[in-house]
């Protein structure tokens, strides 16, 4: 029986399978609740007062901040098995972005308090919470530098090895990406225009590394697409 009504890539609950003693299971499947939403809707937004930690079953995420000038950035995409609202960590917690479907989702959800419970109660199960939790961060400062430093050429394609890797290909079809992100998101995530994100995929597609199937996205040529990117 799941602990969290487990996707494929269960990563939270591998962590409390692993490391969390027998009751403490018990107690995280009982509180459980799972949450719908639609294309579009907010999961939670910056600077609401975080009363759950929540867990991504099925559906695509985008979270994001305000970017200080009326706008908002891309933290991160997410998807099944990742966490969401772990960076409300605190006496208070306060959600310090924004979470947004991409697609229809299902949402594990337990309540703030228990989960914080959880961490001080379980102290190897925090560990390596922890240790997640600074990947995540080394990850960004990563993106960000990358944002600094590398062409619109490769931004583009880093955020098209983003959306790869973390939605993965298409069961049926292992060239079509199993969830394209729109042109606009593309644009946010690697700091450039729309203008250029369509000129960048058609130059790619004129190149036959990436594939153009009205709004989806084919990845033709992986090896290709990641020495743009670097490695």
């Amino acid at each position: 029986m799941p602990y969290l009504n487990e996707p494929a890539a269960a990563r939270l609950n591998d962590l409390i399978k692993a490391h969390c003693a027998p009751e403490w299971k018990q107690l995280l499947r009982e509180r459980n609740t799972a949450l719908t939403f639609r294309k579009g809707e907010t999961i939670f937004s910056t600077g609401d007062h975080a009363e759950r930690m929540l867990m991504i079953q099925q559906g695509a995420v985008k979270v994001t901040a305000p970017d200080g000038i009326g706008g908002e950035r891309i933290l991160r995409f997410a998807g099944p098995g990742e966490v969401l609202g772990h960076r409300s960590l605190g006496h208070e917690p306060v959600y310090t972005a924004t979470a947004t479907a991409l697609s229809a989702c299902t949402v594990n959800s337990i309540p703030m308090g228990l989960f914080l419970s959880t961490l001080k109660a379980n102290g190897v199960f925090c560990y390596h919470f922890l240790l997640g939790f600074a990947a995540e961060m080394r990850r960004l400062e990563s993106h960000m530098h990358d944002l600094m430093t590398m062409d619109v050429g490769q931004r583009v394609a880093k955020v098209l090895i983003l959306d790869l890797e973390t939605y993965g290909y298409d069961t049926e079809d292992k060239t079509k990406l199993a969830f394209t992100l729109s042109r606009k998101d593309i644009a946010n995530a690697a700091a450039t225009t729309y203008e250029s994100v369509i000129r960048t995929l058609a130059t790619l597609h004129r190149r036959r590394i990436i594939g153009l199937v009205g709004k989806e996205i084919r990845i033709r040529n992986e090896a290709a697409l990641r020495k743009i990117v670097g490695g």
